[in-house]
């Protein structure tokens, strides 16, 4: 990724005043670096992630938001969550993580990219990308991972909560 492209991102974070406003604009610069179909960030709460804000730019795919996920069912994205290093998992491995492939048939898409979204306080959220005949790549996760940073640092400036003490 760019380091023009993140600074323009980062700028348009840094205009944000609400953490709806953060996150939204995440999930644009995402799909929009990525040329995912849709980008969801859930926010971590013990052992649910509960989806905050969702991105399908074709308005048409709509994804669980507001619905709840333990966790420790998905062992990908307590991967994720737990080590912060990014996952990717796709129909089209010849043997996907099983939670994972039922969950990307439930929703309607091919793979998914998953990062998390690191505060001062540790991982506050999961940034789950969406596409439709694509693979992420390595080059792909390694964006995710810089944007995910960037809103991350956005979220220590507007939420008190998200500070380490």
């Amino acid at each position: 990724m760019s380091s023009d492209r993140v600074d323009h991102l980062a700028k348009a974070l840094s205009e944000q005043t609400t953490v709806r406003g953060v996150l939204e604009t995440a999930c644009r610069g995402l799909v929009d670096t990525l040329d995912a179909t849709a980008c969801e960030i859930s926010r971590v709460v013990g052992d649910l992630l509960v989806g905050l804000v969702e991105l399908s730019p074709d308005g048409e795919r709509r994804l669980d938001l507001g619905h709840e996920y333990l966790i420790s069912e998905y062992p990908l994205t307590q991967e994720v969550i737990e080590r912060g290093e990014a996952r990717t998992v796709s129909l089209r491995e010849e043997a996907p993580e099983p939670n994972e492939a039922q969950l990307l048939e439930k929703l309607g898409f091919d793979s998914l990219l998953m990062v998390c979204l690191p505060t001062t306080t540790g991982c506050w959220g999961l940034v789950e990308a969406y596409a439709d005949e694509k693979l992420f790549s390595e080059h792909d996760a390694a964006a995710a991972e810089q944007i995910a940073v960037v809103t991350g640092a956005q979220l220590d400036r507007l939420d008190p909560t998200t500070r380490a003490r």
